[in-house]
C-alpha cells in the first residue's frame, strides 16, 4: 500500500514537473464567398485563467464562443508526457466583399498573457445558384436528376501551361475538377488521346486532395486529376479532345411535408450522378527555323554533351572505354546521341546505353550515356574525332551546336603479350580472349609433280580464265544492285522493318517478364509505330491511326487486320495510363501484337 502511495505521489508529481511549450494559434479558411458560413478556432495547449477574443466587426458572429478540451499523458521508456488542448470556435458568416483581418486573441496562463496569431480571410463574390436550387427542390417531390446541378457549382478543365509552342517543346497539361458540393466519387473517366503528341505522365495521385481556388471571382474546391507532360510532333494546330467524366455529388433535398425533425435538420442528403466534359483546347505549335543543322535530330530544349576517354596510351589489344553523355532539359526521350567514327584499325563492341530521365512539371530532366569498347590492333597514332550534336535552344530560339574535343591515342606494342585487360563497365561475356594473334605455324605436305609438266597443258588453265570472266561480270553486277538498294533508303526500311519490330518486340518481353508495365507499352507502341512507319514509307512524325488504316486498305490490307490493329494501339495507348493492368493482359497484347506483324508481312511483301 505504501508503495502504491508512493507511485501515485511521484506520478503527479512528475506530471506537474512537465514543462509546458506554450503554443496559441488562430485557423480558419483564408477565402470564403460572401454569404457562406465558416469557422473560426483559438486553440491553447495551456488552461487559461482568462480569454479575451478579438473584435470580428468585419463578419456577422452566428454563434460562439464554444469551448472545447481534452488531455492525453503518455509514458513511454519511464518518461512521462502530458498534452492538453483549449479550443474556442466562432461561426462567422460573411457578409461582405473584400479582404479583413481578424487581430489576435488574448489569453492569461499562470499570470502571463499570450497573444495568438491574426487572421486576414479574403471574401469574394458568392452565387445565389444553390439558394435558387434549393427552391427548386422544395417544389419538386424527385431531384435525383442532374439537371438541377448547375455547370457553375461543378465542372472539369484541361489547362496548359503554354498554348504557343515549338514543335518539340514541352507543355503541361492539367486535368483538373472544381467544386462547390460534396463529392462522392468518379466513374467512367474517358482521358484525352493526345494525338499528335507524345505524352508521359507526371502525376496521375490515387486520392484527390481539394484545395480552395478562386476562379471567375467563385471559390472552389479544386483537386487535380491527372498532369500530363506533352511534346507536340509536328507544327500546326493540334486539338487536346475533351476529357469526360461522370462524378457522384451529394445533394440536399429538402420534403414538401415538413415536421419538426425536417426543420431542425434541415432536410436530408442524396447522392446525384452528373456527367461532366471539358471544353477541348488548341494549341498552336510553331515550325522550327528553315536553318536546319545536318547533324539535328529533333532535340529542344537546353542540353549538354560531353565525352571521356579512359586510357589514352593503351598497349596492342588493351581494351579502352569511349563515353559519350547527352544532359539537359527538353524531349530528351526523342534526342539521339550523334554517331561515332572510330579508327578502322580499332575493334569496336556494342555500345552500352543507360538512361536516367526524369519527367516532371519542369520537362523532361536527365541524362543518356552511351559507353564504347574499343580494342586497338596494331601500334601508331590514331585519332578519335570530335562528336557534334545541334539543338533547338528555346530561351534563343536559335540552333545551337555542341561539340566533344578531339582525342588522340598513342597505341604501343605489348611486348609482353599477355592477356588484355577488361574494362570494368563490360563482363566477361562482352570480351574474349585476346591474349595472342599468332598461332603455331603449320607445315603442309606439298604434292611434287614430274619435272617437265608445265601449268600450261593442264587444262584447268584454259578454264581458269573464263570462269575469272564471269566471276567478275557477277561482283560488278551484285554490287551496282547494293549500291542502288543501299542509296534507297526508304526502301531499305520497308525490307528492314519486320526485323525492326521483331528486336523491339523482344525489348518487350523482357519488360513484361520484368513486370514493368509503363516500359512494356511503351515499347510495344514504339514497335507497332516504327513498324508501320517504316512498312509504309510514313515519318513517324506524319503518322496517325486513321492515315495507318487508309493506307493499309488501299494495300488491300483485309479489314480484319486493321480493326486488330486499331484494337492494339487503343489497348497500349490506355494501358500507359490506366492504374490497373494485368500480366494477362499483357501477354495477351504480346501475343496479339506479335501474330498480326507476321500476318501483315505476308500481306504487304
Amino acid at each position: 500500500m505504501k508503495i502504491t502511495l508512493i507511485s501515485i505521489f511521484f506520478f503527479f508529481t512528475a506530471i506537474l514537473a512537465v514543462a509546458q511549450n506554450i503554443q496559441f494559434t488562430a485557423s480558419s479558411k483564408n477565402m470564403v464567398a460572401a454569404g457562406e458560413q465558416f469557422r473560426v478556432i483559438f486553440s491553447l495547449n495551456a488552461k487559461t485563467t482568462s480569454f479575451k477574443a478579438p473584435a470580428m466587426n468585419d463578419f456577422e458572429v452566428l454563434m460562439g464562443p464554444s469551448t472545447s478540451s481534452s488531455s492525453n499523458v503518455q509514458i513511454i521508456n519511464g518518461q512521462i508526457s502530458q498534452s492538453v488542448s483549449y479550443s474556442y470556435t466562432y461561426i462567422l458568416q460573411a457578409t461582405k466583399e473584400g479582404k479583413f483581418t481578424i487581430n489576435p486573441a488574448e489569453a492569461v496562463v499562470n499570470g502571463k498573457t499570450y497573444k495568438s496569431n491574426s487572421l486576414t480571410i479574403e471574401v469574394v463574390k458568392g452565387n445565389n445558384t444553390t439558394n435558387q436550387q434549393n427552391n427548386q427542390t422544395q417544389n419538386q417531390n424527385q431531384t435525383n436528376n442532374t439537371g438541377s446541378i448547375s455547370n457553375d457549382d461543378i465542372f472539369v478543365r484541361v489547362t496548359l501551361n503554354k498554348s504557343n509552342v515549338y514543335q518539340g517543346e514541352q507543355i503541361v497539361a492539367t486535368i483538373a475538377i472544381y467544386t462547390r458540393m460534396n463529392l462522392v466519387g468518379f466513374e467512367d473517366m474517358k482521358f484525352p488521346s493526345y494525338k499528335g503528341f507524345w505524352s508521359d505522365d507526371i502525376e496521375n495521385p490515387t486520392q484527390i486532395n481539394l484545395k480552395q481556388e478562386k476562379y471567375n471571382g467563385i471559390v472552389y474546391n479544386v483537386g487535380v486529376l491527372k498532369k500530363t507532360l506533352l511534346t507536340p510532333q509536328h507544327a500546326g494546330n493540334i486539338t487536346i479532345d475533351p476529357y469526360e467524366l461522370t462524378c457522384i455529388v451529394q445533394q440536399k433535398v429538402n420534403r414538401n411535408r415538413q415536421s419538426f425533425f425536417d426543420n431542425f435538420f434541415s432536410g436530408s442528403y442524396q447522392n446525384v450522378r452528373k456527367k461532366l466534359v471539358s471544353p477541348a483546347i488548341t494549341v498552336h505549335v510553331k515550325g522550327l527555323p528553315a536553318n536546319t543543322p545536318a547533324n539535328f535530330s529533333g532535340a529542344v530544349g537546353n542540353f549538354k554533351l560531353e565525352a571521356k576517354l579512359d586510357k589514352n596510351n593503351p598497349k596492342t589489344n588493351e581494351a579502352i572505354s569511349y563515353t559519350v553523355k547527352l544532359s539537359g532539359t527538353g524531349n530528351l526521350k526523342l534526342a539521339d546521341l550523334p554517331k561515332i567514327n572510330f579508327p578502322s584499325d580499332f575493334e569496336q563492341y556494342d555500345p552500352k546505353t543507360t538512361n536516367n530521365i526524369n519527367a516532371s512539371a519542369n520537362g523532361t530532366t536527365g541524362l543518356k550515356i552511351t559507353n564504347y569498347l574499343l580494342i586497338p590492333r596494331h601500334p601508331g597514332e590514331y585519332k578519335i574525332p570530335p562528336v557534334s550534336f545541334s539543338y533547338f535552344d528555346l530561351a534563343s530560339q536559335t540552333f545551337k551546336s555542341l561539340s566533344t574535343p578531339e582525342f588522340s591515342i598513342n597505341v604501343n606494342i605489348d611486348t609482353a603479350n599477355t592477356s588484355t585487360a577488361i574494362v570494368s563497365e563490360f563482363t566477361k561475356e562482352d570480351v574474349k580472349f585476346l591474349g595472342s594473334d599468332i598461332h603455331y605455324i603449320k607445315t603442309p605436305i606439298y604434292t611434287l609433280h614430274k619435272k617437265g609438266k608445265y601449268l600450261i597443258s593442264d587444262p584447268i588453265f584454259y578454264l581458269a580464265y573464263p570462269l575469272s570472266l564471269g566471276l567478275f561480270l557477277f561482283l560488278v553486277i551484285w554490287r551496282r544492285k547494293q549500291i542502288k538498294q543501299r542509296a534507297d533508303i526508304a526502301s531499305m526500311k520497308n525490307r528492314k522493318a519486320n526485323r525492326v519490330a521483331k528486336k523491339r518486340l523482344q525489348l518487350s518481353n523482357r519488360y513484361f517478364k520484368e513486370n514493368k508495365k509503363e516500359l512494356f507499352y511503351e515499347e510495344m507502341t514504339r514497335a507497332v509505330w516504327g513498324y508501320l512507319s517504316d512498312k509504309l514509307i510514313i515519318p513517324v512524325a506524319e503518322l496517325s491511326k486513321e492515315k495507318a488504316n487508309e493506307e493499309l486498305l488501299k494495300k488491300n490490307v483485309s479489314d480484319e487486320f486493321v480493326t486488330q490493329l486499331s484494337e492494339i494501339i487503343d489497348t497500349c495507348e490506355f494501358a500507359r495510363y490506366s492504374p490497373v493492368s494485368d500480366n494477362s493482359q499483357m501477354n495477351e497484347v504480346y501475343n496479339n501484337t506479335t501474330e498480326l506483324i507476321g500476318k501483315l508481312e505476308q500481306n504487304l511483301k
